[in-house]
C-alpha cells in the first residue's frame, strides 16, 4: 500500500482523537501551518533514525582533492558535496560492493574521505509512498506525540502514545532488518541501531 503525506498526517490526527483534515490548502485552519511544519520535521528525524530499507540510496561520488586547511579536514585527501537528499551517512567504499568499508568525515554538507570516486550509502527524505506499512504505523504515533502539545495537550493521551512508540519502533525496525541485513561499520556510525527512538546507540 502506498501512503501520501496527507494520509499520513490524518492517522496521527486520529491517534490524537482529533478531527482529520480533508482540505491542506484551506487557510482559515489555523492548525494546518503547524501539522506541515511539525510533519517535515518529525519525517526528517524519523527517517534518520536508523537505516530503513526503503530510504537505503547508493550514490557514486566524484571527489577531488581535499584544500581545506582544517587539520581535521586535512586528514582526508579527497572531498565531495553530499546529494541534496541526504539525511544521515551509512558508509563509504571504494566498491561499490561496500566489501571494504572505509574512514570518513562529513562536515555540513561536504564529505571528506580518501577514495575517488567514492560509493555513498545514505538514508534519503524519500517519497511517502515508499515507506513501509510498518514503519507508518510508527510513525502517525511517533508524529501524534509531537502534535499533541500543539493540538491537544492531553496529558493522557501522551502516556498512552509515549507507551506504544517504543514497541511500534522495535517492531518496524525487527521487520526492516529482515528486508536489509546490516553492516558492520567503519568511519561515522550516524544513529545507528536504536533500541529506542532518540534514545543512545546500542
Amino acid at each position: 500500500m502506498a501512503f501520501t503525506a496527507a494520509e499520513i498526517k490524518n492517522l496521527a490526527l486520529t491517534e490524537l482523537n482529533h478531527e482529520t483534515i480533508t482540505d491542506w490548502t484551506d487557510t482559515n485552519n489555523t492548525d494546518i501551518p503547524i501539522i506541515n511544519q511539525q510533519y517535515e520535521l518529525a519525517i526528517q528525524n524519523a527517517l534518520g533514525a536508523y537505516p530503513w530499507s526503503f530510504a537505503l540510496i547508493h550514490a557514486e561520488l566524484t571527489t577531488t582533492d581535499t584544500l581545506d586547511t582544517d587539520a581535521l579536514h586535512k586528514k582526508y585527501k579527497k572531498t565531495a558535496t553530499l546529494p541534496n537528499n541526504t539525511l544521515g551517512q551509512i558508509a563509504v567504499s571504494s566498491s561499490p560492493s561496500y566489501d571494504n568499508l572505509a574512514d570518513f568525515l562529513v562536515v555540513g554538507t561536504k564529505i571528506y574521505c580518501h577514495q575517488n570516486p567514492a560509493y555513498l550509502k545514505y538514508t534519503a527524505r524519500v517519497d511517502e509512498a515508499n515507506f513501509s506499512p510498518e514503519f507508518v504505523d510508527w510513525f502517525k504515533t511517533y508524529f501524534a506525540m509531537r502534535l499533541n502539545s500543539y493540538l491537544n495537550g492531553d496529558m493522557q493521551r501522551q502516556a498512552y502514545l509515549q507507551a506504544e512508540e517504543p514497541v511500534l519502533f522495535k517492531k518496524a525496525k525487527n521487520m526492516d532488518s529482515h528486508k536489509n541485513p546490516h553492516q558492520s561499520l567503519a568511519g561515522n556510525p550516524l544513529l545507528w541501531v536504536r533500541g529506542k527512538f532518540g534514545g543512545g546507540v546500542i
